[in-house]
């Protein structure tokens, strides 16, 4: 290929495997996968362009009956053929509204839908059937939307279909019966060549600078920005840091900071999505310590919190959050710092505190005295004895009890 675009889809939801029909990637999934008699879910087609001219697909459904002939529809669908238009190389989501019918029966059934992909004119390839991709990390092992996908690449291969298939589980009774559903299908765009370009320049600049960005983000300078820039943005969100919660923030900012920094792939992970953002809103990119603050923190803060999580992961030799309580807590951490809305302040240290003890020496500053620090970082969690008192928390006040005192313990 002459041309090779980024894989968006990796950046919604882990498809290692994907349906490719003529030039186009589809992956199907329904939300919620299990939908009670009398309610409504969405099928929801993910479709990534990998040509580079437009396309029109057509889907027809065939829903699940009750009976293999003559049966009657147990769910349906507000038009009998659906359609969406893809540019050139183009990504986005088709979600179709689906509701049970009076008939639908409980068990598990299968939605088929035919697919028929018409070009305007003949194209080329722009997105691979196969790749490896670049990126590589014992601690990060999910990349939705981290902006890790996109940028480096994940494993992926595709299935040549013109026909495919998914479960729908019908269970249970819905409390009272969905009639309000509006059943048009819509298509939302999700990348488009524009985001292409403008990852291509951030990607041009971030090599062509690559030595000296590296050099300006050394351990100190890094440390002292990340620890001022946090204490703000907590503080905004509704957590004022205590001095030894601000030095561990800043600590697990920087290791991560050094984390990416240490792997020229996973660099452009850490420096491109900032450099993208930049660009757009024409910011300044001269001093990359001002750019990491400034313009990168909230994505430094989304890599920070996955990261964080397989530090735990490591520490403990076991994951105690699933993929999905993983993914919740990063998008409610950063999402919530960055509208400067309220943060319930025991996700400041879940994960991030927690990480923060267990790496606090990997991280030494300048006459430091970790194990004062430290000292610090317990004394602040133990003014949040009313947090940590929820009955919810007792597995994680136990963790972070256990990480600080081994910590403590080190020379």
């Amino acid at each position: 290929m002459a041309i090779e675009y980024p894989d968006i889809i990796s950046e919604y939801l882990v498809a290692t495997e994907r349906y490719e029909s003529d030039g186009v990637q589809i992956v199907p999934y329904l939300e919620p996968a299990e939908v009670p008699i009398g309610g409504s879910t969405t099928l929801a087609l993910l479709l990534q362009s990998a040509v580079d001219v437009p396309v029109e697909l057509t889907f027809r459904p065939e829903l699940p009956q009750t009976g293999r002939f003559r049966g009657t529809p147990m769910l349906t669908v507000g038009e009998v053929e659906l359609h969406a238009k893809l540019e050139p190389a183009q990504v986005g989501t088709l979600f179709v509204p689906m509701k049970t019918t009076p008939q639908a029966r409980e068990g598990r059934h299968e939605i088929r839908l035919n697919v028929s992909v018409k070009a305007e004119k003949r194209g080329s390839r722009v997105r691979p059937t196969r790749t490896d991709g670049r990126f590589r990390s014992n601690l990060i092992d999910d990349v939705v939307g981290l902006d890790l996908a996109r940028v480096l690449g994940v494993p992926f291969s595709v299935k040549p279909a013109r026909k495919i298939s998914l479960p729908v589980t019908i269970q249970g009774q819905a409390e009272t019966d969905d009639e309000t559903t509006d059943m048009t299908a819509k298509f939302e765009s999700l990348w488009t060549l524009e985001d292409a370009k403008r990852q291509s320049e951030a990607l041009r600049e971030v090599a062509h600078r690559r030595a000296s960005i590296a050099d300006r983000l050394q351990t100190e300078p890094v440390f002292v920005a990340l620890f001022a820039e946090g204490q703000k943005c907590f503080a905004d969100a509704g957590v004022p840091l205590r001095i030894g919660e601000a030095i561990a923030l800043g600590k697990i900012l920087t290791y991560t900071t050094r984390y990416f920094l240490a792997n020229s792939d996973l660099q452009d992970g850490l420096l491109v999505p900032v450099w993208e953002l930049a660009n757009r809103y024409e910011l300044p990119t001269t001093d990359p310590l001002w750019v990491l603050r400034n313009v990168g923190f909230w994505h430094l803060l989304r890599l920070s919190v996955a990261l964080s999580f397989g530090l735990l992961a490591q520490a403990l030799g076991r994951q105690p959050w699933s993929v999905e309580e993983r993914r919740a807590v990063i998008s409610l951490v950063s999402d919530t710092v960055e509208a400067a809305e309220l943060l319930p302040p025991e996700f400041l240290y879940i994960p991030l505190l927690m990480a923060a003890a267990y790496i606090s020496h990997h991280i030494r500053l300048d006459d430091e005295d970790v194990r004062h620090s430290l000292m610090l970082l317990q004394k602040a969690k133990a003014a949040r004895a009313d947090v940590f008192a929820d009955p919810d928390l007792a597995e994680a006040n136990q963790i972070f009890d256990r990480l600080i005192k081994v910590a403590l313990q080190r020379r």
